[in-house]
């Protein structure tokens, strides 16, 4: 019974999967398309052509793939780092006002980008930071989502571990490098995933603060692209 049952929840789950993907596949097998044949109905080309791929990666695309994957790796690098250390300081230390910065943290999450984009704008193009890297990465390393899960991960890690590693020698940064740090994968992995597509996808600040081609998005130039052909068309 039990074998039947697994064997039916696994049609059904494959079922889902190729449903799922399905358009996927559709999508790329598409893209060998020509242009006559793109809007006639099945699921291979007829002919094959590198065409529309060599039409569409142009070097300005590439550029802001490229822009996309600098400024999606740095934050969540540097953000998960930061996120990792303030969520150990409010797991393990005592400093005054501790609770109301959590407050202020947790309160913060209930803020939208909408609300605070134009003085968030105005501040940056008033430290100079419009239009370039820094614009761009810098207003996106701050999550009170990530903070918040690793506060509650610390709060159950064991105090064992780190008095055995200050008993060894480690001070306080070290042990949080050394021991903490690589203990933590459970809440880094999926916070690094949910992070990093989380950055890739952002649109509206990318087209909010930077104006320079050089420095464009792949979502703002794949929306400019689809306006620009909507404008032809």
């Amino acid at each position: 019974m039990n074998r039947v049952r697994a064997r039916i929840i696994g049609v059904v789950l494959a079922l889902g999967a190729i449903a799922m993907l399905l358009p996927i596949v559709i999508l790329f097998l598409s893209s060998f398309k020509t242009k006559a044949a793109v809007f006639v109905i099945s699921l291979a080309p007829e002919t094959f052509t590198l065409g529309s791929l060599a039409e569409a990666f142009t070097p300005d695309l590439l550029r802001a793939l490229l822009n996309s994957l600098i400024v999606s790796t740095v934050v969540t690098v540097v953000a998960m780092f930061i996120h990792a250390l303030a969520g150990y300081a409010l797991a393990r230390f005592d400093f005054p006002l501790k609770r109301h910065a959590f407050v202020v943290i947790l309160g913060s999450l209930m803020i939208p980008l909408t609300t605070i984009l134009v003085p968030l704008y105005i501040v940056v193009r008033q430290l100079g930071l419009t239009n370039n890297m820094a614009g761009l990465i810098l207003p996106l390393l701050f999550n009170a989502y990530g903070i918040f899960l690793f506060r509650q991960f610390y709060l159950d890690f064991p105090k064992e571990l780190e008095e055995a590693a200050e008993l060894d020698g480690c001070g306080r940064f070290g042990t949080f490098v050394r021991v903490v740090l690589p203990l933590s994968r459970p809440v880094i992995v999926p916070l690094t995933v949910a992070f990093f597509l989380g950055t890739w996808n952002n649109y509206l600040w990318p087209l909010v603060v930077n104006q320079d081609k050089a420095f464009e998005t792949v979502q703002v130039y794949l929306a400019n692209l689809i306006s620009g052909y909507n404008r032809d068309c």
